[in-house]
């Protein structure tokens, strides 16, 4: 529970275990307003690290990168293109793209919890 949003939100959580997200038109004015704020502000550590890893198919930095990064790649999965004058996502796509990412997120933690187990 080490970030901001969690702690806006009072510890909550859903069963997944991640936790409840704000209006997607938050998505959309923070990676404006503060791009180069890490993305672990905003996202779980484990919905950043899923999209990253789905996306370039690596391990994820152990940095987070910078939320307006993370935003683009999470509405790529919505079908934003991010070309040249596409200008910022919108909230179909990011909201479609979130969709995505909580559906890696909680596969990458059963995948984690079936091969790793320690029992």
């Amino acid at each position: 529970m080490g970030n901001l949003l969690g702690k806006a939100l009072g510890g909550a959580s859903t069963q997944s275990g991640l936790k409840p997200r704000l209006p997607v038109q938050h998505f959309r004015s923070h990676p404006r307003d503060c791009p180069d704020l890490p993305c672990d502000v905003v996202f779980d550590i484990e919905e950043w690290q899923a999209a990253w890893i789905v996306a370039h198919r690596s391990p994820p930095p152990d940095a987070p990168p910078p939320l307006g990064q993370m935003v683009r790649l999470i509405a790529g999965f919505g079908g934003f293109l991010g070309r040249k004058h596409d200008g910022h996502p919108g909230p179909k796509a990011i909201w479609e793209g979130m969709q995505k990412v909580r559906a890696f997120a909680i596969a990458l933690e059963a995948g984690r919890a079936a091969y790793f187990n320690d029992g």
